[in-house]
């Protein structure tokens, strides 16, 4: 038999890599960014598979009453309709993927922070050659404090990266259970969110948002930081109170902060944080790169592959783990 695989608002980056990775047997359909609800809803009637890009409507996973499995193409999945995700009783997997790119581009903040490179281009750029060096706001990694907040997979390549190539010394808040072996592993010590914030030279917060991050680190958070400290996110924007930072970076009461996500994004061009020559922004492009993008379209093969051995996909996000192939499978 044929399998169909409905692949909707894709990402234009991974439309011929999974046309040319299909397998024999399946029926890749791709339907494009501005293809009506109704068609939509047509198509995903009779799907096996579906592979989600963002904004998908509900009534589009609605009508997948036949589909066996969905792959979110996205790590964050905050923007699915979890309510009806469950409904349908099928596994829905969020990609574990980026988690390499994004420690990396994490690490490339706290680098850039420390040695203040985007300050010296700018100097450079305005023919100031060395000039008001100051070597006291200059700094290594080496033997800092990294806490890192949220030690998911994100957290525990920041931390693997940091200890283990740098000789930085992990302390991590967490507020869900982490196996001790995990933890031991990248020799990461577990603490307070408080202690962590007063500690730390470098904040590394790797948390995804939900009930109980959204607001997370507010200004009494903020204000237990070194003077010295600098702050890196690259979880969500919202976990952080945004105008506390702004006020505490503007006065100078923490070093810098390097910045992939926001409460409201696009990034607003007024955004004070954009004017702050101690704050590094990125477009939310931590998890961009070629490798992850590779690493991506094997996990959708990998998983639907699972899902037909009767196994459990990884990254699922719904209460169901499992598919139910007996009819199916007829």
């Amino acid at each position: 038999m044929t399998w169909k695989v409905l692949f909707i608002n894709p990402l234009r980056d991974y439309i011929d890599g999974l046309k040319t990775s299909t397998p024999e047997g399946f029926d890749l359909v791709v339907m494009p960014a501005g293809t009506s609800t109704g068609e939509l809803v047509a198509q995903a009637a009779d799907a096996d598979f579906i592979i989600s890009g963002i904004d998908v409507p509900e009534e589009v996973f609605r009508a997948a009453t036949r589909a066996k499995f969905i792959q979110y193409m996205s790590s964050g999945y905050g923007q699915l309709p979890l309510h009806v995700l469950n409904d349908l009783g099928i596994p829905v997997a969020q990609m574990k993927t980026h988690s390499i790119s994004v420690a990396e581009h994490a690490l490339t903040l706290i680098l850039s922070l420390l040695r203040r490179i985007p300050a010296s281009m700018q100097q450079l750029r305005e023919g100031k050659w060395r000039q008001d060096l100051d070597e006291s706001s200059y700094a290594e990694l080496y033997g800092k404090t990294v806490g890192i907040i949220g030690l998911g997979n994100i957290g525990r390549w920041v931390g693997k990266i940091v200890h283990h190539g740098f000789g930085a010394n992990v302390i991590y808040y967490d507020n869900a259970q982490i196996p001790l072996t995990v933890s031991e592993l990248i020799s990461a010590r577990e603490t307070s969110l408080q202690e962590l914030m007063a500690t730390a030279d470098v904040v590394c917060v790797s948390l995804p948002l939900n009930a109980d991050t959204d607001g997370l680190i507010g200004r009494a958070k903020l204000e237990l930081m070194k003077q010295s400290a600098v702050l890196v996110n690259v979880g969500r924007g919202e976990v952080i109170n945004e105008q506390a930072l702004a006020q505490m970076l503007r006065e100078g009461r923490i070093a810098g902060a390097g910045l992939d996500v926001y409460a409201r994004e696009p990034l607003d061009l007024d955004s004070e944080l954009l004017g702050l020559d101690n704050v590094i922004c990125t477009p939310h492009m931590a998890g961009v790169g070629w490798e992850n993008v590779q690493r991506r379209l094997a996990a959708v093969w990998e998983n639907i592959d699972t899902v037909l051995q009767g196994g459990i996909p990884r990254g699922v996000v719904t209460t169901a783990k499992r598919a139910s192939l007996t009819d199916a499978m007829g």
